[in-house]
C-alpha cells in the first residue's frame, strides 16, 4: 500500500483512466450522428472538429485530473480534495485494488497500441523501400526536381511520402497516359500534401483513432483522409480551373478502375479514386461557410462533454467500490 502524494497521484491517473474511458464511449455514440453534418463546415473547422473529437478523451482525461488536482497543503489537501471528489482514503493507494487494476490494463493497453503503429510503420517503410529498390527513381526535370520524382511502375498512380521529409511520386503508367496539364494538376496536388505534411498528420490522427471501435475508427479516418484530399484539390484550384482539376480526378479514376486493391494508406497521401464522388462534388459545387454562431454551439458541446464527465467520473467510483476493494 502507497501513501502521500504518490498514492494521489496514481488515484488521479486512475481518475484520468477512467474519464477516458467515459469520454470514448461518448464519443463512439455520438460519432455516427454528426457525421453528415461536418460537410456544412469549411476546411479549417472541420480539421478542428476533427481533431477535438479523436483527442478529446486525452484532454477531458487531462482536464477531470486538473480539476481535482491538489492546490493546498497538508491536511487541508485531503479534505478539499475528498469534499470535492466524495472519496475516501484519496491519499492512499493499495496495489491490489481495482484502481491499481486500472492503471496496468490501462499500460497494458497502450503499450500494445504503440507496438502495433511501431509495426504498421515499421512495415510500410519496409515495402516502400523494396519498391524503391526494385524500380527505377528519377527525378522529373523543371522546378520541381528537389521534391518530385518519377518511379518507373506501370501502374498509374500519384502519392507522397515521408513523414518528415515528404517527397512526391508519379508512375511512369500515369505520366504516359496523361497530358502535361493534369500531370501539372496532380504534382500541384501532391505538393499540397507536402506542404501540409499530410503523411505525418495522417499518421498521428490514426493513432489517436486506434482506442476507438473499429467502425467509428474507420469512419473517422475516411473522414480525415477526405478532408486533406479535399484541401489538396483546393489548393489546386489556385492554378488551375475547378472543372479541369475535376475532370483530372475522374480521368485517374478510370485508369485505376481496375487496381485489384484500394490506394489507401494511412502514412501515405494518394491522387487516387477512393472517394471520388464527394471530392468532384466539392469541386463542381463548394460548401459555403458555416455560421460563427454553429461554431460556438460545436465548441460548447465539447465543454458541455467535458463536464458531464467530470461528474460521472465520481458516480463510476462509488459505483465500481459498490463491489470491489478501493
Amino acid at each position: 500500500m502507497l501513501e502521500g502524494n504518490v498514492a494521489i497521484l496514481l488515484n488521479l491517473i486512475s481518475v484520468a483512466i477512467t474519464a477516458f474511458v467515459i469520454v470514448t464511449l461518448l464519443i463512439s455514440a455520438i460519432v455516427p450522428l454528426i457525421r453528415s453534418s461536418l460537410d456544412a463546415f469549411d476546411f479549417i473547422a472541420r480539421k478542428r472538429i476533427l481533431w477535438l473529437i479523436v483527442t478529446s478523451p486525452w484532454w477531458i482525461a487531462l482536464f477531470c485530473v486538473g480539476i481535482l488536482f491538489p492546490r493546498q497543503g497538508n491536511g487541508y489537501l485531503i479534505l478539499w480534495m475528498e469534499k470535492v471528489a466524495h472519496w475516501h482514503h484519496i491519499d492512499l493507494f493499495i496495489l491490489t485494488s481495482w484502481h491499481g487494476l486500472t492503471l496496468i490494463i490501462a499500460a497494458v493497453v497502450l503499450a500494445v497500441l504503440i507496438n502495433i503503429s511501431f509495426i504498421q510503420v515499421r512495415r510500410h517503410s519496409t515495402a516502400i523501400h523494396n519498391l524503391f529498390k526494385l524500380s527505377d527513381v528519377k527525378p522529373i526535370a523543371g522546378q520541381y526536381e528537389d521534391s518530385v520524382f518519377s518511379i518507373s511502375l506501370s501502374i498509374p498512380a500519384a502519392f507522397t511520402i515521408g513523414l518528415f521529409k515528404p517527397k512526391v511520386y508519379l508512375t511512369s503508367g500515369l505520366l504516359q497516359q496523361l497530358e502535361q496539364s493534369a500531370i501539372d494538376i496532380i504534382i500541384q496536388h501532391e505538393l499540397a500534401h507536402v506542404r501540409a505534411r499530410d503523411p505525418l498528420f495522417k499518421s498521428l490522427f490514426a493513432f489517436f483513432c486506434l482506442l476507438y471501435p473499429k467502425p467509428i475508427r474507420r469512419s473517422l479516418q475516411q473522414d480525415f483522409t477526405l478532408l486533406t484530399e479535399q484541401q489538396a484539390d483546393y489548393a489546386v484550384t489556385l492554378y488551375h480551373d475547378n472543372l479541369d482539376v475535376a475532370q483530372t480526378l475522374v480521368t485517374v479514376a478510370k485508369k485505376q478502375r481496375l487496381l485489384p486493391f484500394s490506394c489507401e494508406e494511412v502514412q501515405v497521401s494518394h491522387f487516387s479514386k477512393d472517394q471520388i464522388t464527394l471530392r468532384v462534388e466539392n469541386l463542381l459545387s463548394p460548401r459555403e461557410q458555416v455560421s460563427t454562431a454553429k461554431l460556438l454551439f460545436t465548441g460548447l458541446c465539447f465543454l458541455v462533454t467535458a463536464f458531464f464527465t467530470l461528474s460521472t467520473v465520481d458516480s463510476l467510483h462509488h459505483l465500481i467500490e459498490t463491489y470491489f476493494i478501493h
